[in-house]
């Protein structure tokens, strides 16, 4: 099996001449969804120590404001960058942040997501990822399945409810892609993310903090590095 992967004809000049080192890596960003939230913005175009975008009345929690590790790896601004390197995406995937249960069956609101929340973002949302501003690939959020999170639900006792822990399909799965999108380390890569035209995501609580959910998108790569 041969893999398909960009012509470097970019390098680093301090990078070891001829030679490159490959890997299997994720390349993820991510944004920060609430209730309210219409219109659109982008992922990938924004590295890590800026901050995080919000669509919605949303207050995030701290580790939802500034892109860090947890957010993004990629460190320039709409491009892999020799950091990186070379890629070939293999499969995309949108991560919902999930939020936890009280004993008493309680979705915390402070942050994360409970099954109003998935339903409304997998039943309004949409898709595109743009590379040197060409469109590549489109689709509702419930087409890149999950590359991780929760999944089953939480049982409880007496007359106190059941909530479910509920995502973006089965975790792990992935939209694999037959034919690889292929892209230069100093090509623009551009996620856009948006709610349908017309509509709002209604989450469960409307009111200051208005339930902000991490929304993760990650492309999973076969990545061709310089060796250094």
């Amino acid at each position: 099996m041969k893999a398909l992967l960009p012509d470097a004809s970019f390098r680093s000049p301090t990078a070891v001449a001829g030679k490159s080192d490959m890997r299997d890596e994720n390349v993820y960003s991510a944004l920060v969804l609430s209730h309210a939230a219409n219109g659109q913005t982008t992922v990938f175009t924004v590295p890590r120590g800026q901050t995080i975008p919000v669509l919605g009345s949303g207050v995030p929690a701290a580790h939802q404001k500034t892109y860090t590790e947890l957010t993004t790896n990629i460190s320039q601004a709409g491009q892999l960058g020799a950091a990186i390197g070379d890629a070939s995406i293999r499969k995309i995937g949108i991560s919902i942040e999930t939020g936890y249960y009280s004993t008493s069956g309680v979705l915390n609101t402070a942050y994360g997501a409970g099954q109003q929340e998935v339903a409304e973002i997998l039943g309004k949302c949409f898709f595109q990822l743009r590379i040197a501003g060409k469109l590549q690939i489109q689709g509702p959020a419930a087409f890149f399945p999950s590359p991780g999170g929760e999944f089953g639900s939480i049982s409880t006792t007496g007359a106190a409810a059941t909530p479910s822990v509920v995502g973006n399909g089965w975790p792990g799965q992935q939209r694999g892609l037959k034919l690889p999108i292929l892209v230069g380390r100093t090509d623009t890569i551009e996620g856009t993310f948006g709610v349908a035209g017309g509509s709002s995501l209604v989450f469960s609580t409307a009111t200051t903090p208005y339930q902000p959910v991490l929304v993760w998108f990650n492309l999973g790569c076969l990545v061709k590095g310089d060796a250094r």
